[in-house]
């Protein structure tokens, strides 16, 4: 299977045709999704190295449990979760890194008017906020704000129920609202 033949594939075509021992179809879904997976885990990290460990072992993850995947919910679905749990794991082991070293590493060197100043300050509060927040906060934040999944897919990834993911978020926002007073 050519890539220009797998874009016009879903991926649970490419699932079942990775489950049946298909590299080049595997090799698809990882173009697909490998990017979802490094967003995920630096939104929920927040350091550029830490995010591709966990995305790269994430992927490889999915790769060695693609056989007991069930399809019951979307890979990408799945994906999430694998990310999520990795990225805890790692929040776990205390391996933490300030957001400053995310805003050295994503800045814009040439952008250095006032405006874009002031974007980086708030661009940090906002990431220190995130940051600062216990793991389960942050991770409803990220997938549900960050992410755009519904109350339901964020329950399916974190294996809680819609009231939990609702409840957490609302903490997460009273906790935000109040570290960021000073932004309003």
């Amino acid at each position: 299977m050519s890539h220009s033949e797998a874009d016009g594939f879903d991926d649970g075509y490419l699932v079942r045709r990775a489950q049946e021992g298909y590299l080049d179809a595997y090799a698809e879904l990882v173009n697909r999704h490998s990017l979802l997976a490094y967003r995920v885990a630096l939104r929920i990290l927040g350091h550029h190295q830490d995010a591709e460990d966990v995305a790269q072992d994430a992927l490889v993850t999915a790769w060695q449990q693609l056989p007991q995947f069930r399809g019951e919910s979307a890979f990408s679905t799945w994906l999430y979760r694998i990310v999520t749990r990795r990225a805890v794991n790692r929040i776990n082991r205390d391996h933490r890194h300030s957001s400053a070293d995310v805003l050295a590493e994503l800045a814009d060197d040439s952008a250095q008017t006032e405006i874009a100043f002031e974007r980086n300050e708030t661009v940090d509060a906002v990431t220190d906020a995130i940051q600062a927040l216990p793991p389960a906060q942050r991770i409803v934040v990220v997938l549900h704000h960050l992410e755009g999944l519904s109350y339901a897919d964020v329950a399916t990834v974190t294996a809680s129920s819609v009231p939990a993911v609702r409840s957490q978020l609302y903490r997460a926002r009273r906790a935000l609202g109040s570290a960021l007073a000073e932004w309003r």
